[in-house]
């Protein structure tokens, strides 16, 4: 009886020692959420203290909820122009509003920018969304090359196939275009990506990178926007397609010797089977090929994205800079 008691009383500590303990995060989850690499985090914590990570019994660094916060805030406003030692030393509240201060800043100079190329821009996406509208197939396929001859591929991706890829899907889900609209769209954008760097020469010492949407997942033209941002960063891109098995990936990047694996989660956001084929191709691909996933559904699998080591895209800044940091 008495020794029943005790492991009561034993269990009851620990449970309350549990609840008392804030969630703990490894740095290498940090680093995802925050997007800043682990030597970075551990020289900004020695050099200017930003945080002080407790420590588990093998000595590993572990962080706070807090903490992760105050990280991904010095990452903002580093990435607005402030340097470290500026803002090492500010709680989080006025790390908040010195984030905020800069936002809105930088949102201004943007504003006097588009006032002089806002009319260009919009007028290539009416134009496009037109052309969907009357099933012109054509004419969707002449505004798209005309745009790619007035802007830069980051603008062209960001301000026009994003919008357009979006307004299309969203005028689809709300019964405002019909799935005819919708495919005739789809194959016109499809060939018009996979056509932008035909008959770019390849770097052999470039690193390879293979793109595609894994089984279940049959909306591929993210997939194709990653592909032609990936190009568009110096990688050789083997572009797959959409709806692979875990298997079909790991051959590719065996033959490719591919240093990253980028996928598209768009639709269905609900796949019951989409974790496991993850977990499959983390371990058909080991630890040392990177994975990188991105697409309006990509949070809906955010904790077996996590359990797999995949680096989150949700834009195609995120993964441009998620492209350099691997090639860096």
């Amino acid at each position: 009886m008495a020794l029943t008691n005790i492991g009561q009383g034993i269990s009851l500590s620990v449970m309350a020692e549990e609840q008392s303990n804030p969630i703990r995060h490894s740095i290498g989850m940090v680093s995802r959420r925050t997007g800043l690499k682990p030597d970075l985090i551990r020289a900004w914590e020695n050099r200017f203290g930003v945080v002080e990570p407790g420590r588990t019994a093998t000595n590993r660094r572990f962080y706070t909820d807090e903490q992760v916060e105050k990280l991904l805030l010095l990452r903002q406003a580093t990435l607005s122009g402030r340097s470290i030692s500026q803002v090492a030393g500010l709680s989080i509240p006025e790390l908040r509003d010195l984030v905020e201060e800069d936002r809105i800043a930088i949102s201004r100079v943007s504003a006097s920018a588009e006032e002089i190329s806002g009319e260009v821009e919009s007028g290539h996406l009416e134009s496009c969304l037109a052309a969907v509208s009357d099933l012109d197939t054509r004419a969707l396929r002449y505004h798209l090359e005309k745009a790619a001859a007035e802007l830069t591929e980051p603008r062209l991706m960001e301000e026009l196939v994003i919008p357009l890829v979006d307004r299309i899907g969203s005028g689809w889900e709300n019964g405002k275009i019909r799935i005819a609209h919708e495919h005739a769209a789809s194959s016109v954008i499809r060939a018009f990506l996979e056509n932008l760097h035909v008959g770019e020469p390849l770097d052999g010492n470039a690193p390879s990178i293979v793109i595609g949407t894994p089984s279940g997942q049959s909306h591929e033209i993210g997939a194709c926007i990653a592909a032609n941002t990936a190009a568009s960063e110096g990688w050789n891109v083997l572009y797959l397609g959409a709806g692979l098995p875990a298997e079909e990936f790991a051959a590719a990047v065996a033959l490719k010797s591919s240093s990253a694996v980028a996928l598209s989660l768009v639709y269905p956001g609900d796949d019951p089977y989409l974790p496991a084929e993850l977990r499959k191709l983390r371990r058909l691909l080991g630890e040392e090929v990177a994975i990188i996933a991105g697409g309006q559904s990509v949070f809906r699998y955010l904790e077996t994205l996590e359990e797999v080591s995949a680096r989150i895209a949700p834009d195609t800044g995120s993964f441009r800079e998620i492209l350099r940091d691997l090639r860096g």
